[in-house]
């Protein structure tokens, strides 16, 4: 089962969570987000294993390219209305897109765009980003497309056994669960996740 830890930003705490070998690593370019990285900076060097990915709101598909080059990341994590052509603008620049989609009813699983991954994360309102909650993970029965997903919403080391049979799953995504605070993780619930990986 591949993983995700999101939300990262403080440097030593990188290298920490980085040295349990996560198979991607996400970083916030979202001004209104508390683990907004900021403007400027840059991804320190990770484990071979481990894929930078850089986490956007309805940002343009140019300023995403021109930022994946100046701080090192190759995939692009899309949590806004950006329509297949930004998308398809970002796969033609040789970047991999996530799109993530807030579920709360089936409807919302009825997708038509062509992203490299899907994520599923927790609808409230109109709330962007992630809520620390499950969704009704029943609801994935109507998910039918071939385009493997990405399961976030508040998830535990403890989801890791009830999750793993999901039909197109292809990694679990850890954020504010994992947290002491935004942007900082506790080390020991990191080793607890691996332990249940």
């Amino acid at each position: 089962m591949k993983w995700k830890v999101c939300g990262m930003r403080e440097s030593n705490n990188i290298q920490e969570v980085a040295a349990f070998g996560p198979d991607f690593m996400g970083f916030i370019w979202a001004p209104k987000s508390p683990r907004y990285v900021g403007p400027d900076f840059v991804i320190p060097t990770l484990p071979a294993k481990t894929k930078a990915v850089g986490v956007f709101v309805n940002e343009t598909a140019d300023n995403i390219i021109s930022l994946s080059k100046k701080a090192g990341f190759s995939l692009v994590q899309l949590h806004g209305e950006e329509s297949q052509k930004e998308i398809e603008a970002l796969q033609t620049a040789g970047l991999q897109v996530i799109k993530a989609i807030s579920v709360g009813s089936p409807k919302d699983l009825d997708l038509k765009d062509k992203p490299d991954f899907y994520l599923f994360d927790t609808k409230k309102g109109a709330q962007v980003g992630g809520t620390g909650e499950h969704f009704d993970w029943s609801l994935l029965a109507h998910y039918t497309l071939d385009i493997p997903y990405i399961l976030a919403g508040g998830l535990l080391a403890g989801d890791v056994e009830k999750v793993k049979d999901f039909p197109g799953l292809y990694a679990l995504d850890f954020n504010s669960k994992l947290e002491i605070r935004p942007g900082f993780k506790d080390v020991e619930q990191v080793k607890e996740l691996v332990k249940q990986l």
